[in-house]
């Protein structure tokens, strides 16, 4: 993996995306440390998680996502007064 710092990057973006479209990955640093990867879009994210996934470290999700948040509940109590009720039923 090739490894380049931030003043680099800035000066050669192009170049540096068009590396990374035909399959180069690159570490970008910040002062000698390293802060980020770029690699070719899909490629390296699905090959480490399907890597997670059969060491056992990662559990895929077993639901999508709803296609809308919930909608909130009305109250007629202030949020402050439910915070407190809770947190006097803890004690």
């Amino acid at each position: 993996m090739r490894e380049i710092g931030v003043r680099e990057l800035k000066q050669s973006l192009s170049e540096t995306l068009k590396a990374v479209g035909r399959g180069e990955q690159v570490r970008v640093t910040l002062r000698g440390k390293a802060i980020a990867d770029i690699v070719p879009a899909g490629v390296a994210g699905d090959d480490q998680l399907r890597e997670l996934v059969a060491q056992g470290r990662l559990v895929p999700a077993s639901r999508s996502r709803p296609a809308r948040a919930p909608r909130l509940a009305k109250s007629t109590t202030s949020a402050s007064a439910l915070v407190l009720a809770e947190r006097d039923a803890e004690r």
